[in-house]
């Protein structure tokens, strides 16, 4: 590579420079700033009118209540219909009402209600329902700042980036009667558009200096042109031209830069040169590339392609029997080693078979679909297997074995209202015999003697639920 023959006279570039980046640097940060500073105001105000007004149209009692039974009241639809409405009336990115959910391994977002506008709601349904949890949505560290919020007493504002855009929101606690803090009421903006309005009165700001400094800089400009400016464009257009050509592309072999030989003698000519070879290495190195990313992309789909046919059941999306397997044998190892502490629950749901021969397989299907569905919302913190047609294992350990209690009466009670719901098609009238077991050291030498024992729990319970019913 050519060393500079010709140098750029330093002092006449520093001054052009310097003057510019000067005005456009001062003026635009007092701009910026000033702004700044009005338009979030004017943003803050609205939005604590928005959530005051959406609060003062909520039960408190009410939704307390339906958050903490998961099941939707009259008053929640309609505050549902009147959050939509206020998203149709006012210019908002969102408004909805959430929950952290902290506790346990995964740690998400639990949805109450997420408001949507009519069209929304038409065309492109969110799915979320009362007590549905969003896991890689929020960041752990986001999470607990909606969690921080949910703790004050006050209204709160943060910025919070998530798969649905980068949101500047105000969030205000919903404390019930007890004093619990049960839930947060937002209301989110887009953090573009409030920056869009910055940034176009702020480049408005930078185009005015920009027109005083090209006033003072014509000038150079001519004396420039020959040294800099007309072998910069050529050099421009090569460049531009390799990008576009380049872009998306997959064979490393179109990757055509077209030389603009510049013979500046100066540091122009030595940046052409530079880019020449840079192209050329780039080549080589998105060859070798590619080549890596396919052998990778060939064995994760095939990693993934196993795991999935091997230990996931077809239907439900559990674990099947073959990965229950794998984890006996790691708590069977917990237990010689003296650190195991578990239950096992044993479902086995109930009128199967009359549901097959009266209304087809079809819905034999929804019913076992239905009916494990309820399982995993209730032990959303224990893995469920389905070892067999219809019965179900959940390994209880950490928070849900400590709960193992509560959450064995609330998942009774799910099924014994499911049961006799007359509202409900017979195939969603969920009906299972359900028994526990608690690991004794003392007694228990493997994994599989709990798991005996809570089998027989659960005969007992299906034999006395048969006899009710006589």
């Amino acid at each position: 590579m050519n060393t500079t023959q010709k140098p750029l006279k330093r002092s006449i570039i520093l001054f052009m420079l310097g003057f510019l980046t000067t005005l456009c640097v001062l003026f635009s940060i007092i701009t910026y700033q000033t702004f700044t500073t009005a338009i979030y105001r004017s943003y803050n105000k609205r939005m604590i009118d928005i959530v005051n007004y959406v609060y003062s149209h909520i039960d408190i009692e009410d939704l307390s209540t339906c958050v903490e039974t998961g099941v939707e009241t009259e008053k929640f639809i309609k505050l549902i219909t009147f959050m939509d409405s206020i998203m149709e009336d006012f210019d908002i990115h969102y408004l909805y009402i959430v929950k952290p959910v902290l506790d346990g391994d995964r740690k998400g977002m639990m949805n109450i209600i997420s408001a949507d506008t009519a069209e929304g709601r038409a065309t492109d349904p969110d799915g979320y329902y009362l007590g549905y949890i969003l896991y890689d949505v929020y960041e752990e560290k986001d999470l607990y700042v909606y969690q921080d919020a949910l703790d004050k007493n006050t209204i709160s504002f943060c910025k919070n980036f998530t798969t649905w855009g980068y949101d500047y929101t105000i969030s205000k606690p919903l404390i019930n009667s007890k004093g619990e803090h049960f839930a947060l009421l937002c209301v989110d903006i887009e953090v573009e558009d409030v920056q869009l309005a910055i940034r176009t009165y702020t480049v408005l700001c930078i185009i005015l200096i920009l027109i005083l400094g090209i006033a003072f800089s014509i000038l150079f400009i001519i004396w420039a042109n020959r040294s800099i400016t007309e072998p910069i464009g050529r050099l421009e257009k090569s460049v531009s031209a390799f990008a576009k050509s380049s872009h998306s592309q997959t064979d490393p072999n179109l990757l055509i830069y077209n030389d603009p030989h510049i013979h500046s003698k100066n540091e122009v000519e030595s940046l052409s040169e530079a880019i020449g070879q840079m192209t050329e290495d780039m080549r080589t190195y998105a060859s070798n590339i590619l080549e890596a990313q396919v052998q990778v992309e060939d064995m994760k789909n095939q990693v993934n392609y196993m795991d999935t046919v091997a230990y996931q059941d077809a239907l439900t999306h559990v674990k099947n029997k073959a990965w229950y397997d794998n984890v006996a044998m790691r708590v069977d190892q917990d237990i010689d080693s003296g650190t195991a502490e578990f239950g096992i629950l044993m479902v086995d749901l109930n009128n199967l078979k009359k549901i097959n021969d009266t209304y087809g397989h079809e819905h034999g299907n929804d019913y076992i679909f239905g009916a494990c569905h309820k399982l995993c919302v209730v032990y959303e913190h224990s893995p469920v297997f389905r070892i067999g047609g219809d019965e179900f294992v959940v390994l209880l350990e950490k928070s849900d074995y400590e709960n193992r209690d509560s959450l064995l009466s609330q998942i009774k009670e799910v099924f014994a209202d499911t049961a006799v719901d007359e509202h409900r098609s017979p195939w969603r009238r969920y009906s299972a015999a359900i028994g526990m077991a608690i690991y004794d050291k003392n007694t228990d030498r493997c994994i599989n003697d709990v798991f005996k024992r809570a089998d027989s729990i659960m005969y007992q319970d299906k034999v006395a639920s048969k006899a009710a019913r006589e």
